[in-house]
């Protein structure tokens, strides 16, 4: 019974965040730059993913979405980190991006008002915009392997 909630409450949640589409919000990144996603999608496919150090498969995460942001951006894919710690973690959010060689743009979001313009519920979460900002594809956590569906969309939203 349990596994059948759990199906229906991705099912749900899922459909709710791909029913959002032209979703917006502006930030500081941890370069003092502001962005803008509907700017930043209006260029490029985008890859939005909420993360943080507290949530271990988040932290596993990051090196596959790095690898992957590396193979795709002069491609015209970005991404953008969006951190959940609290403003206490800033200094410890910029060491992990720093030692971790992260270098797509990471904004902060430590009240999870972003968090919940997507419905979020946990993390790591990842959404797909296209250039016109429809949500092409959502993933819930993350597990060894999760990052080879995740590029067959990248592929297919490039045109690929």
């Amino acid at each position: 019974m349990k596994f059948i909630n759990l199906i229906a409450f991705s099912i749900i949640f899922c459909s709710s965040v791909f029913s959002q589409n032209n979703i917006d919000f502006t930030a500081e990144s941890l370069e003092n730059k502001e962005l803008t996603l509907s700017e930043v999608y209006s260029e490029s496919p985008t890859l939005v993913s909420f993360w943080a150090l507290w949530c271990k498969p988040c932290r596993a995460e990051m090196k596959q979405l790095e690898n992957l942001y590396n193979i795709y951006k002069d491609k015209g894919f970005t991404i953008i980190g969006v951190n959940q710690d609290s403003p206490r973690s800033l200094a410890k959010v910029k060491s992990f991006v720093s030692s971790h060689k992260v270098t797509f743009p990471i904004v902060l979001d430590p009240n999870q008002e972003i968090f919940q313009k997507f419905n979020g519920q946990s993390i790591p979460l990842s959404v797909l915009f296209n250039k016109k900002g429809e949500v092409i594809y959502t993933h819930i956590g993350y597990l060894p392997g999760d990052e080879v569906e995740l590029e067959e969309q990248i592929k297919k939203v490039l045109g690929e």
